[in-house]
C-alpha cells in the first residue's frame, strides 16, 4: 500500500489492485470513499460489479464494454484489475486492449491532493476515454453540487437518452429508489470543470479538473450494484460511457502513436474547517 497526505486528506493506494484509491480520509477521520464489501476480492478476469465495489477506480479506455477497430474493450476498461508498477511517486500500467501506457501521480497540495495523469499511445493511433470512478459513500441526505452553468443533463440509462432540465432533486441520493441507480451527463456542449460532494453533516469534498476533461458524469447507486449507497463524480475525457459511441459522436480525443494526453484532478475537503472552527 502507498499513503499520500496533503492538506486535510490522506489517500491510501493499492498498486496491486488497479492502483485503486482504497481510502480517502479527512483530518477528522471522515472516510469519503465507500468501503463496499472487502470479502468480494477482485482478480484478473473478474466482472467489475462482482468485485468489492469500493474506493476510486480508473476507467479507461472505456466505461462500458465495447469493440473498437476489431478489439474488445472490457467493461470498466482494462486497468481496474491490473497490477501497477511503482516508480518513486508514480504508478503505471499498460492497457492492452488498445495498447497504451497509463500513469498517475498523487501529490500533496496545500488544500488537499492533486492527481496527475498521462496516457500514451504505444502501438497505433487510438481514441482514448478516461473517467474517474470514485464510489463516494453517500448516506441519506448526500447530494452533488454542480456549477450554475449546468442547465441541462442527459439521462444515459434511458434508451432514448433524453436531455432534461437540471433539477437539484436529481443530485440527491435520496431521490433514487432503493435498489435503483441513475447515470447523468452534464450537457456535453458545455464543458464542466468542477463539482462537489455534500454530506448531510455539512462536510463537503470539492473536485476540480483540467480542461482536458470537459465532460462530467454523475453516477448514483442506491443498491443496484453497490452494497451501500454511493455517488460517483466522474470527470471524463470523452462523452458517453461507451468509447465506441464517443468515437461515433466525435467527443473523445484521438492520440497518434507516441503521443500523450495529460490531465489532473484536484481534491479539497471544504467543510472540515467550518465544522471545527
Amino acid at each position: 500500500m502507498i499513503t499520500v497526505r496533503g492538506g486535510d486528506l490522506t489517500a491510501t493506494i493499492d498498486p496491486a489492485r488497479g492502483a485503486k484509491i482504497c481510502s480517502l480520509l479527512g483530518a477528522d477521520g471522515t472516510e469519503w470513499l465507500s468501503q463496499g464489501d472487502p470479502e468480494r476480492a477482485a482478480g484478473r478476469g473478474r466482472v467489475f460489479v462482482d468485485a468489492e465495489m469500493r474506493g476510486w477506480d480508473e476507467c479507461a479506455p472505456s466505461i462500458v464494454g465495447c469493440r473498437i477497430d476489431g478489439r474488445n474493450v472490457p467493461d470498466h476498461g482494462d486497468l481496474w484489475d491490473r497490477e501497477f508498477e511503482v516508480a518513486d511517486d508514480t504508478v503505471r500500467a499498460i492497457g492492452d486492449s488498445l495498447g497504451y501506457r497509463f500513469e498517475r501521480r498523487i501529490r500533496p497540495t496545500i488544500a488537499g491532493l492533486r492527481l496527475e495523469y498521462r496516457a500514451t499511445a504505444l502501438e497505433r493511433r487510438m481514441p482514448f476515454l478516461w473517467a474517474a470512478h470514485p464510489q463516494f459513500d453517500a448516506p441519506a441526505g448526500t447530494r452533488v453540487e454542480v456549477p450554475a452553468s449546468v442547465a441541462r443533463v442527459v439521462d444515459v440509462l434511458d434508451p432514448a437518452t433524453p436531455t432534461v432540465d437540471w433539477d437539484p432533486l436529481l443530485a440527491t441520493i435520496d431521490s433514487v429508489a432503493a435498489g435503483g441507480c441513475r447515470k447523468l451527463y452534464a450537457d456535453p456542449g458545455f464543458p464542466v470543470n468542477e463539482a462537489r460532494l455534500v454530506r448531510p453533516d455539512g462536510a463537503e469534498l470539492g473536485m476540480r479538473w483540467s480542461a482536458a476533461c470537459p465532460y462530467l458524469g454523475l453516477w448514483f447507486d442506491a443498491g443496484a450494484y453497490s452494497p451501500v449507497p454511493v455517488i460517483a463524480i466522474e470527470p471524463s475525457t470523452g462523452y458517453f460511457d461507451s468509447l465506441e459511441t464517443a468515437v461515433r459522436m466525435d467527443r473523445v480525443p484521438v492520440l497518434d502513436k507516441g503521443d500523450s494526453l495529460a490531465w489532473w484532478v484536484d481534491l479539497e475537503p471544504i467543510g472540515y474547517a467550518l465544522r471545527h472552527a
